[in-house]
This record gives structure tokens, C-alpha cells and sequence, in this order.
């Protein structure tokens, strides 16, 4: 496939196009140091994540090792995103990653924190349930959804208790990764602002163009965030929890 005929393709389907394979392969070559290390890193995690071992009656830490493995793999898809060249939807799952790793490490330090972390969901629930029912006409909700409903407003009732991400990173000690990976992947990133359309925009002589395919705008730079975002959980596995024989294998 020529050059042409993958952008064709692109343009034609996006990122489901066929053609996303050979943009694949020219980003592994030009960035093949980039992505070797993160991977690298990836592998480590990996590992570790599954050679991890805790006490039965450590619920808090159960949960911890499940954040964890959700962190290693927001990141392990963020990888694969970069390598398509989706960099501010990699940046977003790397954010992702981050949350749930101050959550994780939060309860390493607090086992408190987790009837905390029970207790502010259950807060979300309830606002939810109380939303659906507020807009029931429109979805059609039934009398008997609307009182299926009514345990889980019950459930979260009280306003007192709320634990979001700022308060796990100042648990964990990790607000600077807050202040400054967190909030700033929010904004060019997650959430709909003006920054999160620098890497939709090229700049020409006419004017701008939209990009709509694959860029490597940032690329390299958000590789080696996610760096950072791997190398906390494989800090946190080695240093609190157990290991079977297989942990020597695990770097």
C-alpha cells in the first residue's frame, strides 16, 4: 500500500482503517528506543502484577492490587494508542492510570481508606439513581426501576464522606504527580477545553487544517509519561506485597 492509498484509507475509516498497521510500523521505527523502554518497564509490571501475592484477610490490599492492575493496564493500552498515533486518547488512559494508582497506593498507607473509598461511591450511586429518577419521563423508567432504585439512594444518603483523587495522592504522598501529570492531562487531554484541541490543528500557510488521522504530536513525550506511570506501580508491588518463586523473574 502506497502512500496515497493509506491515506485514502484513513480517511475513508479512521482509525479502523487496515492502513493503521503501516502507520504502526513507521511509528515503532522512528520511535523504537521510546517504545522499547516503556515496554520495557511494562514487562517488569507486568510481572510482578502477577507473581503478587496478600494475606486473605487484607481487603484493603486486595483492593490495592486490583487499582494496580488496572493502572499497568490503562498504561499497557495507552502504548498500543501511541503506536496508532491516538496520542491524546493515550494521554487520557495514562491519566486514567495515575487516578487509580494514588487510590492504590492511598490504601497501602490508610487501610481506612477503604471504607472511604466505599463510602464516596456509594455517594456517587445514590446521585445517580437520584438523576435517573429525576429524568425518568424521558427514559421511560417504570415504577418498579424507580423502586429498585430506592436501595441504592438509601444507601448513599448524607453529603459527609466524599474521597476523590486529590485526597488518595495526598494520602499517598504523590501530590506532585497530581499537580502536575494529573491536572495536566485533564486539560489537554480528558476534559473538553480548548487545550485538548492543540493536537487536532496544523498550522498552514492558508490557515489551519484539521488532523483527523494519526499524529505523532507529543508522542514521544507522552511515552515517556507513562514511564513514570509504570514505574510507581512496580515500586509499590516490590515494596508491599509478597512474592512466590517467580518473583526473581521479575527484574
Amino acid at each position: 500500500m502506497d502512500g496515497n492509498a493509506i491515506n485514502k484509507s484513513l480517511n475513508e475509516r479512521g482509525f479502523l482503517s487496515p492502513a493503521i498497521e503501516f502507520v504502526q510500523a513507521q511509528y515503532r521505527r522512528e520511535y523504537s528506543q521510546a517504545f522499547s523502554e516503556v515496554e520495557e518497564l511494562s514487562d517488569i509490571a507486568q510481572a510482578l502484577m502477577m507473581a503478587a501475592g496478600i494475606r486473605r484477610n487484607e481487603i484493603h490490599m486486595l483492593a490495592s492490587l486490583v487499582f494496580l492492575q488496572r493502572a499497568i493496564r490503562n498504561c499497557q493500552a495507552a502504548i498500543i494508542l501511541c503506536e496508532r498515533g491516538m496520542v491524546v486518547e493515550a494521554q487520557t488512559l495514562t491519566r486514567t492510570a495515575l487516578e487509580v494508582t494514588f487510590y492504590a497506593a492511598a490504601l497501602i498507607k490508610d487501610a481506612s481508606v477503604y471504607s472511604k473509598i466505599e463510602r464516596s461511591g456509594n455517594i456517587a450511586e445514590r446521585k445517580q439513581a437520584n438523576g435517573i429518577i429525576g429524568t425518568g419521563s424521558t427514559l421511560g423508567l417504570t415504577e418498579d426501576q424507580r423502586v429498585v432504585l430506592q436501595p441504592v439512594i438509601q444507601r448513599g444518603e448524607g453529603d459527609d464522606g466524599k474521597f476523590d483523587a486529590y485526597q488518595a495522592a495526598g494520602v499517598a504522598g504523590l501530590l506532585p504527580l497530581y499537580e502536575t501529570i494529573y491536572r495536566g492531562f485533564s486539560g489537554t487531554a480528558s476534559h473538553a477545553t480548548f487545550r485538548s484541541l492543540d493536537s487536532s490543528f496544523v498550522e498552514t500557510e492558508d490557515g489551519f487544517s484539521l488532523v483527523s488521522g494519526p499524529t505523532t504530536y507529543h508522542l514521544e513525550f507522552t511515552l515517556g509519561i507513562l514511564k513514570t506511570c509504570l514505574a510507581l506501580p512496580t515500586q509499590l508491588l516490590r515494596e508491599n506485597f509478597e512474592f512466590d518463586d517467580l518473583a526473581p523473574h521479575a527484574g
